[in-house]
């Protein structure tokens, strides 16, 4: 370098040392370059719940980042600014646009200075904050208002610095209706009420600091159901008459706690941990000690239970006070870390409560759902601006999964504590986990976060073997065959090679290192089994060269319960015979595990459908399954049973429409519809007002309907998609509109009036699907969508108003003339 060049870079090293931020050019999903440190919001407003309105003041003290700090810039969406004033009530002057505020000081602060900014404003949140209650169309609906601060929203109700990179305490005083009880961050203060003008106010602390956006508040009528673990208190905001439910939705939280404390080797930070249930709510959000949940995925009648369990749900968002909460990631880019431990350690939670059979189907569904976004959406990394929410919640609980099992158990359970210890109450970003664990464990990991996190894909495996008996060896041949570019290479991993023989079983951990790679094993004996990948720990796509009586031998013996599923998959793919058909029937009657049962139900339809010679093997065996213990495994059966005839058929599942779950309710009706199709049309008919939680039976139902009659499913769907109707009924209408209602007027106008539906979900699905559509009549209404700033939650999809601005441009595009 020369002289003149270094002189030059220290001048504008100089003159950038006094601005209010250093030169940073910032790629999208990045935060922004810090000009102070937060270190305490006190949050004091005044919730209207009829006007939708908060009136706050908002104290922040912050230090100065800079030697020079003269204006300070806070996000504030849409607030009308009242007044600002520093320390003891000194006035400020401010600008303000709609999404940002400005504060100009009365001098220059430093970084040894510590400021506390007052700010006094209204506003009527667009987004950030949720407003349900009763109307004409719902006069039963709940009271209620609740927050949602990721990812960047809690600046339309409080202003802040809304970036995950920066922590401190906070405290909110919520003044609010009497009638209603309020749930924040922290500890309960106090409470006190003023019975002349009928208000509360609840004064919350939190004292550990925390990001932004994982600040809330909650309320409604409540009632609030206590227990402790150890010394924490834990309470249950729940419904006044929905207590029963309640008790048995949070009844495994104690043993959670008491779990992922010893999983994690940190005890659990906060000063206590609610759980609150919403109307309308998306799903769950782990707010730090107050989580905020879906009342349908959580508190269902006790039928609806028997098909979906929230012990999945509860734990996940309850693995974020550690993952998320305690660490978080330092922007959006980087939320695997948030995410894909909550989805990792919710399955850990299982393997202890329910045994490792669960878990290692957890982490296979995990493993097929990060395959099939790669296949059928496209590659792209975990850490990325535009990563997928398949990425970073099942593919990314896999790579966790794989790092376990290239560490060991005892490494990785070491590392995860130092990295959680290290790094409590800091934004981290993915190269703090790998120091960390290479501190923890001397061991470099570049190549494990380069493969797996920072690029994209995964291993297909050809594999196929040959015994040696003159030599006693089996040679063990992999082939990688995945598609290979600058995303995607060569996989470097371990591996376990399991060999079974008639004297018992052998296993052998190999190093896969190149594009081909045959390994040789001592074998005394012809193999009965051989595994690839032993406890399936890797993500990958096989395919298998073994003889059908491998196959058979595999799906009745193999320990692992993914290798008998494995096994059943391949049998299907072989040519139909009674011989593979007595095996699956075997296998659906006598395995040990649902999982594996349900897999030979479901394939049973596919291999019926190939062949009639195997249909009498199957059919006793199906009848049979529709009365497992297991919902699921009946589901499949009742489903299955699509593809045979007979009396013996039609009655039995005639029969299962009177069973305990509503989804097998569901699968026999669609079956129904094509085993007995002369009767089908009146038999749906009756079941569309079958009464049973969020409509199931009656939505499952409406999608039979389609079969039988397009234009009547049309008619009827056009009826169920409008405000008032339950919320789960107007998804199915809308999803039967989307699939079967192209080009019809009256279906276009009812997606049309969805833009300006009370559900933000409903305006973007609309937005998107008209879009789709091509009809130029859409155009103007989605124009006026624009303007929308709900929703938009980057995991979740674009907002309405992102989805409305590519539709537009969809259709235009579709419309302009083709050039010559």
């Amino acid at each position: 370098m020369k002289l003149a060049t270094i002189l030059l870079l220290v001048v504008v090293v100089a003159s950038f040392s006094s601005a209010q931020e250093v030169f940073s050019p910032r790629d999208p999903g990045e935060t922004p370059n810090r000009t102070y440190d937060v270190l305490h919001y006190k949050i004091d407003v005044a919730v209207n719940f009829d006007a939708k309105s908060v009136e706050g003041m908002v104290t922040t003290t912050l230090m100065p980042l800079f030697p020079s700090l003269k204006t300070v810039e806070f996000n504030a969406a849409e607030m009308k600014i009242k007044r600002v004033t520093l320390g003891k009530g000194k006035d400020l002057q401010f600008r303000s646009s709609p999404t940002t505020l400005w504060i100009d000081l009365d001098r220059a602060y430093s970084y040894k200075d510590t400021l506390a900014l007052t700010i006094e404003y209204s506003c009527t949140p667009k987004n950030g904050m949720n407003f349900t209650g009763p109307d004409s169309a719902y006069p039963t609906k709940r009271a209620q208002f609740w927050s949602q601060g990721e990812d960047t929203t809690n600046h339309f109700w409080f202003p802040c610095y809304d970036y995950p990179n920066d922590k401190s305490t906070s405290e909110v005083i919520a003044t609010v209706s009497s009638k209603f009880s309020l749930l924040s961050n922290g500890k309960l203060l106090s409470v006190k009420e003023d019975k002349k003008k009928g208000t509360k106010t609840f004064h919350w602390l939190q004292s550990k600091p925390h990001s932004s956006y994982l600040i809330m508040i909650a309320g409604g009528e409540y009632t609030i159901m206590r227990e402790n673990v150890g010394k924490l208190p834990l309470e249950y905001y729940t419904y006044p008459d929905d207590t029963t439910n309640a008790w048995e939705t949070f009844k495994y939280t104690p043993s959670m706690i008491t779990f992922f404390n010893e999983a994690t080797g940190f005890n659990y930070a906060w000063d206590k941990y609610s759980q609150i249930i919403l109307q309308d709510h998306f799903g769950g959000m782990e707010n730090t000690s107050a989580t905020t949940l879906a009342d349908l995925a959580t508190a269902p009648d006790k039928r609806r239970r028997l098909d979906t369990d929230p012990t999945s749900l509860i734990a996940h968002e309850l693995a974020h006070q550690w993952w998320g909460d305690v660490v978080t990631c330092k922007d959006f880019r980087h939320i695997w870390l948030n995410e894909s431990f909550a989805s990792y350690y919710d399955p850990l939670y299982h393997e202890f409560m329910f045994g490792r059979d669960e878990f290692d189907y957890s982490m296979y569904q995990n493993q097929q759902a990060g395959i099939i976004v790669d296949t059928t959406r496209g590659r792209k990394p975990i850490v990325s601006v535009e990563s997928y929410g398949e990425n970073v919640y099942p593919r990314g609980s896999e790579v966790l999964h794989m790092l376990r099992f290239l560490l060991g158990d005892d490494l990785y359970r070491k590392a995860i504590k130092y990295y959680i210890t290290k790094n409590a109450f800091k934004p981290v970003e993915t190269n703090d986990l790998k120091v960390a664990i290479e501190e923890a464990t001397g061991q470099n990991l570049k190549w494990f976060f380069d493969e797996w996190v920072y690029k994209a894909g995964h291993p297909v495996f050809n594999l196929s073997y040959t015994w040696n008996e003159s030599q006693k060896i089996i040679s063990v041949s992999v082939k990688q065959t995945q598609t290979m570019d600058s995303l995607t290479g060569v996989f470097r991993t371990p591996v376990d090679l399991e060999v079974t023989t008639a004297s018992g079983s052998s296993t052998q951990r190999v190093g896969i290192l190149t594009k081909d790679t045959t390994f040789v094993i001592p074998c005394v004996d012809k193999p009965k089994l051989v595994i690839f990948d032993k406890g399936n720990w890797l993500l990958k796509e096989l395919k298998w060269e073994k003889s059908v009586d491998e196959w058979k031998y595999q799906a009745v013996s193999a320990k692992n319960p993914i290798d008998r599923i494995r096994a059943v998959q391949n049998l299907v793919q072989l040519p139909p015979s009674v011989d593979v058909a007595s095996v699956i029937a075997n296998v659906m009657q006598r395995d040990q595990f649902w999982a594996v049962r349900r897999e030979a139900a479901q394939q049973s339809g596919t291999v019926a459908a190939k062949s009639d010679t195997v249909k009498p093997v199957l059919k006793p065996a199906l009848l049979a399954a529709l009365k497992d213990v297991r919902s699921a495994v009946r589901i499949a059966a009742a489903g299955s049973l699509s593809s045979f005839r007979g009396g013996d058929v039609v009655s039995a599942l005639h029969a299962a429409l009177d069973d305990s779950s509503y989804s097998v309710i569901g699968s026999a009706l669609r079956s129904l519809a094509r085993v007995d199709s002369s009767h089908a049309l009146a038999l749906v008919r009756n079941y569309l007002t079958y009464p049973s939680f969020q409509n199931t039976v009656a939505n499952s139902a409406l999608n039979t309907l389609v079969t039988l009659d397009t234009s009547e499913a049309i008619a009827a769907a056009l009826q169920r998609v409008r405000y008032g109707q339950v919320n789960g009924t107007r998804s199915t209408a809308f999803g039967i509109l989307r699939r079967v209602g192209k080009g019809r007027r009256e279906v276009i106008a009812a997606i049309i009036t969805l833009l300006n539906d009370k559900r933000t979900d409903l305006r973007t699905a609309a937005a998107r699907v008209l879009g789709d559509m091509g009809d130029e009549t859409a155009i103007a209404p989605l124009e006026a969508v624009l303007s929308d700033k709900s929703g938009g939650f980057y995991l979740l999809g674009d907002s309405a108003a992102e989805t409305a601005k590519a539709s537009i441009e969809k259709i235009k595009k579709r419309l302009a003339p083709k050039k010559e």
